[in-house]
């Protein structure tokens, strides 16, 4: 290789002991103002791999801390932890003990039939068929079942407070790889003709025929979508001794405002009143969409809650929620929101959602949130789990280190008269 070495007034002295060809340029002054040498070396390969020479990569920045671990730090900040965790980890559990929830299972719920007036006797009184929902639905599969009238009792404690409405399946494996990925974002952002990112992801909810027999895409396409939830609810309060009133459930902002603005868009011309039929013959609704669509159809405003199966389109909120797969085979949905007030409560449930092939289960909780979010046992035992461990664990090192401290001394004891007797060994012979 060759070196450069460029220095300002470089002196004679030093051009003499460069000892290889040197040239030297000089300027109108007369002073020599650079040395150029050219030397021959082997470059060293280990160079390149060694840590900068200053006090940052060399480690030796002052102050610094250099820890020494003895039993009595280690005791001292077990105690620490134990101390801090524990009372955090009692205030959340007290906390989400206090957050009302409840769940109730309709998996196996029997089909009711009602006759007359809305009334509490009617709802108690109704024909009782001894048929359960999923052996109709099992049988027939595109039909609605209403379940039997399930009385809920709100406590005095939940006195006119947001309660969030969730319907839950149990042993669901939206997390399965392949059902996460049958879905066209593209189509969900605005492009009906959008494909997914593979189109086996999305086979056999891809491509469809139309009443023509031609092939047209299924918007929204996907597994996800084509297995969209159908089940519906209403809630109805006893005002009187023969009123009963349908509590109103808020459906709106019940999911992310990023998904809302962002990710579920509507198409460019889409007609608010054309819904999953389009105008032009250019994609149909997805593969089990059909026989609900010509029932909502049938039902028109009939008060038999068929008119809401569907969702109104990629924006309805129900969809997006529903769209977005959950992490863990048992989980929950928002619903709805909904205030209440202390008293007697009737949930009608339409039953039309198929659980009973994969032995899945389904259920609706009505639930309190808090500062710290809902009902959830797990983070306030996860840190009284830790505190406790770590008292234990300074309790063991703290008698461990007691019964042995005499040992330690008398070890210690030795070292220092070995020393000692050392020194005196070296001193003599000097």
């Amino acid at each position: 290789g060759v070196r450069r070495i460029w220095a300002k007034h470089c002196p004679q002295e030093m051009l003499l002991s460069l000892g290889t060809e040197a040239v030297v340029s000089t300027q109108s002054t007369g002073w020599p103002c650079a040395c150029l040498q050219k030397e021959e070396e082997e470059e060293d390969p280990t160079h390149l791999h060694k840590p900068r020479d200053n006090k940052l990569y060399q480690q030796k920045l002052k102050p610094c801390c250099m820890l020494v671990i003895t039993t009595q730090k280690v005791v001292t900040l077990f105690v620490l932890t134990g101390l801090i965790f524990l009372p955090i980890g009692i205030t959340l559990l007290v906390q989400s003990t206090e957050i009302y929830q409840l769940d109730v299972d309709y998996t196996d719920c029997y089909k009711r039939v009602f006759s007359g007036p809305m009334t509490p006797d009617n709802l108690k009184k109704g024909g009782h068929t001894g048929l359960t929902c999923s052996s109709q639905i099992e049988e027939f599969p595109d039909t609605t079942c209403f379940c039997d009238i399930v009385e809920i009792d709100i406590p005095d404690r939940v006195n006119n407070r947001e309660i969030m409405f969730l319907y839950g399946l149990e042993n669901y494996y939206q997390n399965h790889r392949l059902y996460r990925q049958s879905q066209s974002f593209l189509q969900l952002m605005g492009d009906i003709q959008g494909k997914c990112a593979l189109k086996e992801y999305c086979d056999p909810f891809d491509i469809g025929e139309n009443a023509e027999g031609g092939e047209v895409t299924y918007y929204p396409k996907g597994a996800i979508a084509n297995s969209y939830f159908t089940d519906t609810f209403k809630l109805l309060k006893v005002t009187g001794t023969d009123e009963i009133t349908e509590i109103p459930l808020n459906t709106t902002n019940i999911s992310w405002k990023s998904d809302r603005e962002s990710k579920f868009i509507l198409p460019e011309n889409w007609n608010p009143q054309q819904k999953w039929n389009p105008i032009a013959e250019n994609f149909i609704m997805p593969k089990d969409w059909g026989n609900w669509s010509k029932i909502e159809q049938a039902a028109g405003t009939k008060d038999d809650m068929d008119e809401k199966i569907l969702p109104k389109d990629v924006t309805d909120e129900h969809f997006i929620n529903w769209m977005n797969p959950a992490a863990f085979p048992s989980f929950t949905k928002l619903y709805a929101k909904v205030n209440l007030v202390p008293g007697k409560y009737y949930l009608r449930t339409a039953y039309r959602y198929r659980v009973d092939g994969f032995g899945g289960r389904k259920f609706v909780r009505l639930a309190e949130t808090s500062w710290m979010g809902g009902r959830s046992l797990f983070l306030g035992s996860a840190y009284c789990i830790v505190g406790f461990m770590c008292l234990v664990a300074a309790v063991f090192f703290g008698v461990i280190s007691r019964r042995t401290r005499a040992k330690r001394h008398e070890r210690k004891k030795k070292i220092d008269e070995q020393l000692v007797h050392y020194k005196d060994t070296h001193q003599s012979t000097v």
